[in-house]
């Protein structure tokens, strides 16, 4: 459940986007949103079976789906569609990730 509190972090990194100090910090996590997006939802197919709760398990699968996105942004052709959704993900990202750090804290002490 520790990847779910990470994949939480990195979906809340949007917020630091305006910032300017957070600016380049920002720039240089976004080359993991792939691979930890991959990881999360992984963690939450593999948690269906041994966590007591099912809302860690949704919520690393949703937080996992949000982050593999952006690997859906880099095809050529939906390059438009997902501009026109860009902000409406952005909005979504934040109170995903806050669930998900939420979903993940209670993951880690429900066993």
């Amino acid at each position: 459940m520790e990847f779910l509190v990470l994949g939480g972090m990195i979906l809340l990194m949007d917020i630091f986007k305006k910032v300017p100090a957070m600016k380049t910090a920002t720039k240089s996590l976004i080359g993991l949103k792939i691979p930890v997006g991959i990881v999360v939802f992984l963690v939450g197919i593999a948690s269906f079976k041994s966590v007591r709760l099912i809302f860690p398990a949704v919520m690393a699968l949703i937080a996992g789906f949000t982050l593999i996105l952006d690997l859906i942004k880099m095809i050529p052709k939906t390059e438009d569609a997902m501009e026109k959704t860009g902000n409406f993900l952005t909005g979504l990202s934040i109170p995903v990730g806050i669930l998900t750090i939420f979903a993940g804290i209670i993951g880690m002490f429900v066993k």
